[in-house]
């Protein structure tokens, strides 16, 4: 009894502190891991426009279907462009394995013309998503190891206090995967969603990512909406959410490379 009344003692003496000195009452690597294992559903499908706004003011947009499936700890997704004509046809495949594993995500690239898929190496991730101001890495999962992180504090956005974390590389250099040294992130801890992402790169601000649209779709908050704007090139790209529908029963066979090659129907 004893010990129990001063370790009930010690806990309420360091919340008290926490909350006097306005330090997080969550860690915020903890915080991150909500992010990266919050509840997506069994599956997912969507259907999204990518558009690319050049510097120049140039706008391109592509469209695709995305299928989404968790295999128990691990999840897989498949991206397959449907418009225009000269991008219909190339697809993306993705597996996502349990960060505890060590393992790197794969991802598969598919381009019609050469009629063959091929992996992308861990080392080319940091390269442009089919051009655009994304990278292969910005859509991978988010591995929360990459980073050793600092809670900054409680900023305002749109009306939601965020968590506002400082993630760096333990060694100050780039991290091989991503090509970033730096990040800036918000999170909403209630949605358990990052919110705004701003990326560095040997000190200078490369890009900047936001949620701007975001809704609950069969019980499930959805970003319908988000950009990545270029700090270097200029310019920014935008993914929209048209349709979004979760639990569909989507099945296991159509998450490998054949998919890649015939489509999804």
């Amino acid at each position: 009894m004893k010990t129990l009344l001063i370790s009930a003692l010690f806990t309420l003496t360091s919340l008290t502190s926490a909350l006097a000195t306005g330090a997080p009452a969550t860690a915020p690597d903890t915080l991150l891991q909500q992010v990266r294992d919050r509840d997506e559903g069994d599956d997912r499908r969507s259907r999204m426009i990518l558009e690319q706004t050049m510097s120049d003011g140039f706008v391109r947009q592509r469209e695709l279907l995305m299928l989404e499936k968790k295999f128990g700890p691990e999840r897989k997704a498949v991206l397959y462009f449907t418009a225009p004509a000269d991008t219909a046809g190339t697809g993306i495949l993705m597996f996502s394995y349990e960060e505890a594993s060590g393992k790197d995500d794969d991802q598969w690239l598919y381009l019609p013309a050469l009629r063959q898929s091929r992996r992308i190496a861990t080392n080319s991730k940091e390269g442009p998503f089919l051009g655009t101001d994304f990278s292969f890495a910005d859509i991978e999962r988010l591995r929360v190891n990459d980073y050793q992180y600092q809670h900054q504090g409680m900023v305002e956005l749109d009306g939601r206090q965020l968590h506002k974390i400082s993630a760096s590389t333990a060694d100050g250099l780039e991290n091989p995967r991503t090509g970033y040294n730096r990040r800036t992130i918000y999170v909403d801890a209630e949605r358990q969603l990052i919110i705004k992402d701003e990326f560095y790169r040997e000190g200078r601000h490369i890009k900047t990512f936001e949620v701007t649209g975001l809704e609950q779709v069969d019980g499930f908050w959805t970003v319908t909406e988000a950009r990545m704007s270029n700090h270097v090139d200029g310019g920014f790209t935008r993914l929209i959410r048209k349709e979004t529908s979760y639990n569909q029963g989507i099945a296991s066979r159509l998450f490998n490379e054949r998919t890649l090659r015939s489509g999804i129907h």
